[in-house]
């Protein structure tokens, strides 16, 4: 049968792509608790193709994007927000499990995933060798640079194969496909790339990526760059001659350099896959074959998947209570229904006098049980404090030696110990669950994932019940326009609930820096007043947008280096110190290429301590007269190494050889540039202790220019 190349690229389903199931475990189980970092997630998602395609997919979409084009992972992590990317992951495991996937194809997506992931790390790296700006859009391009195989294996899965089968190289595999869809899987990679909005080079290096030698010597960097790296991540003995040839054309790579960074990518793809279970070997290791490991994973995946959907028969449960008292009985069965625990006890906390409080089923009239929110009154009360799933019997070795109030429930729910499960949402909590066990949870570690997982989902619904109880006991008359009020007012609060997830995240992993801690608070207060003004809807009208130009420079600077201080700063060890003046004016440069600069001038900086990581200061000075003008001041200092004398001669024009060194390239020479057309001037200063440069802005522009 052929294909028609209009017809096959409308028809195309790529929606459903399929994943490894080792690696749909990995991150159902990450989703599995409400302590999962946007780190956690990144670094998941960042190695499988397929679901990183839907968040950038979804991320470039037109509820999500702002007319940007988004070409990293971590920029679509972040606009789509952490429970965003988990109902990704959600969804397209549920899709792929009820898909009836034929899971013989497991091994050619195992094959599939190790060449992506390599050909992602083989990108990086070279970027990072040869000065490209922007190593994190190579990395996804090199991730997503066989893309238009996976599709067309899925949509014409017996022809694909048999394809795969008669032609193992892919380069006479291209061929053939071109003759038999009338396209191959490179035109289809860069269709789809296109389709979703992404960059053009991307688009470009994905088609260009088997084309001749000879023809891609002058292409872009990026194009050259996942060229290489697709050859050096095909793993074919017979191509190393060539590929060497390949490396020292285009880039003046050395054969033993580019063995050296092929041997370190593979020992670092074989690390993933085993930290994932993902035998690549299909022989046996360890007893167990490649065959019956896969099974393991898909038989694991249909028991998350069976979880998943028990969790949701259960929270639609919770949301049917109308008493206290239901909600209650709720939680008890959902413990039953997942977990098999009959037998358990909801500690309703009470904020007014900071005590948690549980009323005996068999003696509904007696005084309850109740006692103050500290550690040592009971193990429930410490599982709320710690915020931990705590089981008694690896707290204590002895019954005895609990207190007394936790020997008593322990009898209440007629078992040897009790598991207790605080259910918070955000700060708030709500009660803690605490459920009969024999035993302990230290080896049982995917329920303890479902649990937390269990703990976050009834929070939600929890608050949602209790309000809404709360409204039917004060029988509040409220009237039609405030009820589709408070739907509107609960659709706006998402991305803000969004946001606060986020700066919860990062106020955790900050930990105990009170200066930070304290912007962190500042943000979260304006945030929720933002959730207080969507209250007023009905002044709507009066409201009114901040249209004025220019940018707030302090601003930019904080919120780029608190970005960079969970991704950039971090993987690099690197500190950032700031000493910005409190009293600067607004400025009249543009705001995205003023982040453009400090973008560029930042990573430069972080480059030059890569090694063993090191200080970046930035300072900031208002009212810096030069000749009679006033200039706002900018310096970005690092304690690197320095940037040679031969360097900092040229340090701002473009190169024209692809290496790069230091700090030179392209990045600089655009940094000049912008500096430049806002009238303003940028200088460099550098020794063995570290480099300087200095930026001054107009603080009124001469002409119309504005940076």
């Amino acid at each position: 049968m052929s294909y028609n190349q209009t017809d096959i690229l409308a028809d195309l389903k790529v929606h459903r792509l399929p994943s490894l199931p080792h690696v749909l475990v990995d991150m159902l189980h990450a989703c599995q608790g409400n302590k999962v970092s946007f780190q956690e997630l990144s670094s998941i998602i960042s190695r499988d193709a397929a679901i990183a395609s839907r968040v950038v997919l979804l991320a470039n979409s037109s509820f999500f994007s702002r007319g940007t084009k988004i070409n990293s992972l971590e920029r679509a992590l972040l606009v789509l927000g952490t429970d965003t990317i988990k109902t990704i992951v959600i969804t397209a495991s549920i899709q792929q499990f009820f898909s009836g996937f034929n899971t013989g194809h497991t091994e050619y997506l195992k094959s599939f995933w190790k060449r992506s992931l390599s050909c992602a790390l083989m990108a990086k790296s070279l970027a990072i060798l040869t000065s490209y700006p922007n190593p994190d859009e190579a990395y996804l391009t090199g991730l997503m640079h066989n893309i238009g195989e996976l599709v067309l294996e899925t949509n014409y899965s017996d022809d694909f194969n048999t394809l795969l089968q008669q032609c193992p190289q892919e380069q006479e595999r291209c061929v053939r496909e071109k003759q038999k869809f009338s396209v191959n899987h490179a035109d289809v990679g860069a269709w789809l790339v296109k389709e979703w909005g992404l960059n053009d080079l991307m688009a470009d290096a994905i088609e260009f990526h088997h084309a001749a030698n000879s023809t891609v010597r002058d292409a872009h960097h990026l194009v050259k760059i996942i060229y290489l790296a697709s050859k050096l991540s095909s793993a074919d003995p017979e191509a190393m001659q060539s590929n060497f040839d390949c490396a020292e054309q285009l880039f003046e790579l050395n054969a033993s350099l580019v063995s050296e960074i092929i041997s370190k990518i593979s020992s670092e793809v074989i690390s993933i896959a085993r930290s994932l279970g993902i035998k690549l070997d299909p022989d046996l290791e360890n007893g167990e074959n490649s065959a019956e490991a896969d099974e393991h994973k898909q038989v694991e995946l249909a028991k998350q998947i069976r979880n998943i959907g028990l969790l949701q028969t259960a929270a639609a449960e919770l949301n049917r209570a109308s008493s206290k008292q239901e909600l209650g009985r709720s939680f008890q069965s959902t413990l039953e229904l997942l977990f098999g625990y009959s037998h358990s006890a909801v500690f309703w906390y009470e904020e007014e006098t900071n005590e948690l409080s549980f009323i005996m089923p068999e003696h509904p009239d007696s005084v309850p049980i109740k006692f103050k929110l500290e550690e040592e009154r009971s193990i429930v009360a410490k599982a709320a404090i710690q915020r931990e799933i705590i089981c008694s019997v690896e707290e204590s070795a002895a019954l005895d030696e609990l207190p007394v109030v936790d020997q008593q429930i322990i009898r209440v729910v007629r078992a040897q110990g009790i598991i207790c499960i605080p259910i918070y949402c955000d700060d708030k909590l709500f009660c803690v669950l605490a459920a009969g066990n024999d035993e302990g949870l230290v080896n049982r570690v995917g329920q303890h994932n479902l649990l937390r997982y269990f703990a976050e989902e009834i929070a939600l619904t929890c608050e949602k019940t209790l309000s809404q109880i709360s409204r039917n006991e004060n029988n509040l008359n409220v009237n039609e326009l405030t009820l589709r009020v408070g739907e509107l007012v609960h659709e706006a609060n998402n991305p803000l609930n969004i946001i606060n997830n986020y700066l919860a995240t990062l106020a955790h992993k900050l930990g105990d820096h009170e200066d930070i801690q304290e912007e962190l608070k500042i943000l979260k207060e304006e945030v929720e007043r933002t959730g207080h003004i969507l209250l007023r809807l009905k002044d709507l009208q009066h409201s009114s947008i901040d249209q004025e130009p220019g940018v707030e420079l302090n601003d930019e600077i904080n919120s780029l280096v608190k970005l960079y201080k969970s991704s950039l700063f971090l993987s690099h060890d690197v500190r950032c110190e700031l000493d910005l003046a409190s009293d600067m004016q607004r400025n009249n440069a543009n705001r995205n290429s003023f982040r453009q600069v400090l973008t560029n001038l930042l990573r430069n900086a972080v480059e030059a301590m890569e090694e063993d990581g090191g200080i970046i200061t930035i300072r900031t000075s208002d009212n810096v007269n030069v000749n009679g003008r006033d200039f706002a001041e900018i310096v970005i200092e690092d304690n690197g190494p320095g940037i040679p004398a031969h360097i900092l001669k040229g340090l701002f024009s473009p190169v024209s050889s692809t290496k790069g060194s230091g700090h030179s390239g392209l990045g600089l020479s655009i940094t000049k540039n912008l500096v430049t057309e806002a009238q303003g001037t940028i200088s460099c200063r550098s020794n063995q202790n570290g480099t300087s440069f200095q930026i001054l802005l107009p603080m009124h522009l001469s002409g119309t220019k504005r940076l």
